[in-house]
């Protein structure tokens, strides 16, 4: 699982991003590059996180990047399927108070 990857896929007017695997400092930057293309063809992006085991500072500024981008045009950002060790890291440094996690990617999709 500790492989890293970044899969997306479009489900009508959102793509849903899955991310897999260590999300650190050597990974974040291809995690903020794939975002960063993701967000300049479809404002409206589902992370799903399910896979991912673990989430360091440069990954969360790529999260936050990506969401202040989608938002300037109109989008924004859904968290899926957070781990709890991801969600503890998200709660510390207050991702949560602005991107709402989902349960489930057709509960974040539907969040749009």
């Amino acid at each position: 699982m500790d492989d890293f990857s970044v899969q997306s896929e479009r489900r009508d007017k959102v793509t849903v991003v899955a991310v897999s695997g260590r999300v650190d400092s050597v990974t974040a930057a291809t995690l903020d590059e794939e975002l960063a293309k993701v967000v300049r063809d479809n404002k409206k992006v589902v992370l799903d996180l399910k896979n991912v085991s673990y989430l360091s500072s440069a990954g969360v500024r790529a999260i936050l990047r990506a969401s202040q981008t989608a938002q300037k045009s109109g989008g924004g950002v859904k968290l899926s399927q957070v781990p709890s060790l991801v969600l503890e890291v998200l709660d510390n440094v207050g991702v949560t108070q602005v991107l709402k996690p989902f349960s489930t990617v057709d509960e974040a999709v539907a969040g749009f």
